[in-house]
């Protein structure tokens, strides 16, 4: 009896113990809800001890740590503890540092200012940026409609993603980084109609969802040019311009033109030298446990960064290498598809815009480019297996276009 007793009890203090676990990553996001798009509530840093209340989906979790209940994604507790990251120190951060209203930390908020503000981008857009948030009702109406006839699971089995060796995430510095980045690029002006940012976001997000990136908190905005265009920045802020819309036709056409913007993010794009600028920085000792503000070493990184983000915008707002809009591409293509739609979309548009006068100032969507991707996409769109029932959504997608004339 004795030895039964005892063999429960090793049942019970297993079953409690299974139910905590550490963050491993750099920094996790507790979020309101169980996807990208909900405001945070606090940051949590590596070593952060969670209590699991609830596994929603394969992707999230409902946790609780301290007096803070809240949602992070299942990738924060895989994986080992990381190395000291001296970018991440750079922001300050403590173990739980709880967000203000303005749903960012104080160390994304401080690096974003001073990045508007070296390249000279709208101050005002880092407001409006922080306080756009989808309706939680209003997006899973729209997922469930949007996925009331189709088997989302069984598509997703059949389209993979390939594997990667890191899964995406950004420190405190690059995205204040991508964020001051993205107040230079609003600075073009910004077409402000929310009944169609929203619709945009809710395709976007659907996508994200789809994407090995459905942990970070992706924001999509509308310029208001006539020119077809998008940008993509460092931490998840995506522009597409007016014009482009007005050019699609169908829903599918616009999710996998931001399944390409969102590969960008993604694969860090325009990010790699300083991707390699960190490497060489975490292995060298002498930054380990260094105070950012008082060590002139660490000072000189902190100019690095200042001209890697001059960099980096050049780069966003002149246009990318050929490799990187060809990696773009077909994953943008697989995100799509793993949404639910027809990746047979892209050459339609492309098409359509080779058959009209060029309305792009974006070197990849020019008529010579377009021919050039055109082919390319269809040998990698026949080379694939893709599902038979994927969507277009032509006629949702006009009934929101035509809000815009």
């Amino acid at each position: 009896m004795l030895k039964k007793g005892f063999i429960l009890g090793l049942v019970a203090v297993f079953l409690i113990a299974a139910q905590t676990d550490t963050v491993k990553r750099k920094r996790a996001e507790l979020r309101e809800g169980p996807g990208a798009w909900f405001p945070v509530k606090a940051e949590l840093a590596a070593g952060t001890e969670i209590e699991i209340l609830e596994t929603t989906d394969e992707s999230w979790l409902k946790v609780r740590t301290g007096n803070l209940t809240g949602y992070v994604s299942r990738r924060v507790t895989e994986g080992k503890a990381p190395e000291k990251d001296i970018f991440a120190q750079m922001g300050q951060q403590q173990t739980t540092t709880e967000i203000a209203q303005s749903g960012v930390s104080a160390a994304v908020k401080g690096f974003a200012e001073k990045y508007a503000k070296r390249l000279e981008g709208d101050p005002k857009f880092l407001t409006e940026l922080y306080q756009y948030h989808l309706d939680a009702r209003d997006y899973y109406t729209f997922r469930n409609a949007t996925y009331a006839d189709i088997n989302l699971r069984r598509i997703q089995r059949k389209v993979k993603l390939p594997k990667i060796k890191k899964v995406p995430e950004f420190t405190f510095a690059e995205e204040g980084m991508g964020q001051g980045i993205a107040a230079r690029i609003a600075g073009q002006g910004l077409y402000r109609n929310r009944p169609v940012q929203d619709y945009v976001n809710k395709v976007g997000q659907l996508v994200v969802a789809a994407s090995d990136a459905y942990d970070v908190g992706f924001k999509f905005f509308i310029l208001d040019l006539d020119a077809v265009n998008a940008y993509a920045c460092p931490g998840g802020i995506v522009f597409v311009t007016r014009g482009a819309i007005q050019n699609m036709q169908t829903e599918a056409e616009l999710a996998v033109f931001l399944g390409h913007e969102i590969a960008h993010v993604t694969r860090k794009h325009g990010m790699k030298e300083m991707e390699e600028r960190k490497e060489m920085i975490m292995a060298d000792n002498v930054f380990m446990g260094m105070d950012a503000s008082a060590n002139p070493s660490v000072a000189a990184v902190s100019q690095d960064l200042d001209d890697m983000a001059l960099e980096s915008y050049e780069t966003i707002f002149s246009g990318r290498l050929k490799g990187y809009e060809e990696e773009a591409d077909e994953m943008g293509l697989r995100y799509a598809a793993r949404a639910g739609y027809d990746p047979q979309a892209m050459l339609t548009f492309l098409n359509r815009l080779n058959s009209g006068p060029n309305l792009s100032n974006n070197e990849h969507y020019t008529k010579s480019q377009n021919l050039l991707r055109v082919d390319r996409i269809e040998h990698f769109l026949d080379d694939q297996r893709w599902p038979n029932d994927l969507m277009m959504h032509g006629h949702r997608f006009q009934e929101m276009q035509r809000l815009i004339r």
